[in-house]
């Protein structure tokens, strides 16, 4: 019921920003898009080229803090490690938390794609493996992963941010 509530406020809410704006709520969204593809795209290609091991995501939680800085979030890193927080700040009310995953996982990846993983890297034990993001569906254990991959929560977050 609270979450119908809080979807209401929000759609009730865009249309009056958009109905001032003189811009139909479909209008706006899709320049919110075409605005922000090109650079969501680009990342989502440079986290998948470039993975790295858990407990070892320095460059990719460098690069997510960039991103949120860019986009007007008061950062902190190194959480946990290497985990990355971003807030922004809208005023009073609830906060709305969104989580994501950087580490990638120890094999080599098939694609083809132009921009996959090419990465090897060495594991805690300091035995050489390939390294590729979580890209399909069983690749580990967590439940979450089994729905999204590393390198759509990461693009969808800072998309979404």
């Amino acid at each position: 019921m609270k979450s119908k509530y809080l979807l209401t406020v929000f759609v009730v809410g865009w249309c009056s920003i958009t109905a001032l704006a003189q811009v139909r709520p479909d209008e706006a969204v899709a320049q919110i898009v075409d605005r922000e593809y090109p650079s969501l795209l680009e990342l989502y290609q440079h986290i998948h080229a470039h993975p790295e091991l858990s407990m070892h995501e320095k460059a990719t939680a460098v690069r997510i803090a960039e991103e949120l800085r860019k986009a007007g979030f008061d950062v902190t890193t190194g959480v946990g490690g290497n985990g990355v927080v971003g807030v922004l700040r809208n005023g009073p009310g609830p906060t709305v938390l969104l989580r994501t995953e950087l580490d990638a996982l120890p094999v080599k990846e098939e694609t083809g794609l132009p921009y996959a993983s090419t990465v090897t890297t060495k594991n805690d034990d300091g035995v050489a493996d390939h390294c590729q993001p979580r890209t399909k569906a069983g690749d580990s254990g967590c439940g979450h992963d089994r729905i999204h991959s590393r390198r759509d929560h990461a693009q969808c977050h800072s998309g979404g941010s």
